[in-house]
């Protein structure tokens, strides 16, 4: 009875490593981890691609999983942006969580705040964030999220396209960007002969002058 005892605590020791390591996933891009199960929740940190967190538990469609970073922040990634190792690869979570075998677990707010954001600057709305939580996932119903105010800024992934120019030393102008060159018309070649042209119009023809009285063309006088 002592030696099984002794290897089963044995194979336990053995065994406890393995089953940690199991539960090591990977980033496979920039990822947030928020609050809870859903965009809408407050970020609590962001991590860059292959970065290793321990899965804790997904939801039972296996879209969000709960995870500890490597900074030990806990929060919620998206299952779709996790890969596990499985049989000499890596597959996406939100695929493979049921053959995997991951622990499925639920959410409750209160609780799952209470434990790991009491320090946030959100925590003190956390009883209006557990009623949008149960209205949220009502079929067919979306409500807007309350605001808040967050208390965490990413960083800008390094190589971004957000890179600002340096700022120019003081009292020197930029050179005016040069001015595009005056179009002048070209001069028309002259006529040979010196000739002008036609005129389009044909010219205008004035009616004769009527005849004056004292030329015999007044106006005669009634017989």
């Amino acid at each position: 009875m002592y030696q099984t005892r002794v290897l089963l605590l044995g194979a336990a020791a053995l065994f406890t490593p393995l089953l940690a390591a199991a539960q090591q996933a990977q980033t496979v891009k920039w990822v947030h981890v928020r609050a809870g199960p859903a965009r809408e929740y407050p970020l609590v940190s962001q991590l860059p691609p292959a970065a290793p967190v321990s899965v804790q538990g997904c939801l039972s469609d296996f879209s969000w999983c709960d995870v500890i970073a490597p900074d030990g922040a806990r929060g919620w990634i998206y299952a779709g942006n996790l890969v596990y190792p499985y049989q000499s690869g890596s597959v996406p979570i939100v695929q493979y969580g049921t053959t995997i075998g991951l622990p499925v677990v639920t959410f409750v707010l209160g609780a799952y705040w209470g434990s790991y954001y009491r320090q946030r600057a959100w925590y003190g709305d956390w009883h209006r964030w557990d009623a949008w939580n149960h209205q949220h996932f009502r079929p067919g119903f979306r409500p807007r999220p309350p605001p808040h105010r967050p208390d965490f800024r990413p960083p800008r992934p390094p190589g971004g396209g957000g890179m600002r120019p340096p700022p120019r030393p003081p009292g020197v102008r930029p050179p005016p960007p040069p001015r595009p060159p005056v179009m002048r018309p070209q001069p028309q070649p002259p006529r040979p002969g010196g000739a002008r042209p036609p005129p389009s119009r044909p010219p205008m023809t004035r009616p004769a002058p009527r005849p004056r009285d004292d030329q015999g063309g007044g106006r005669r006088e009634p017989r």
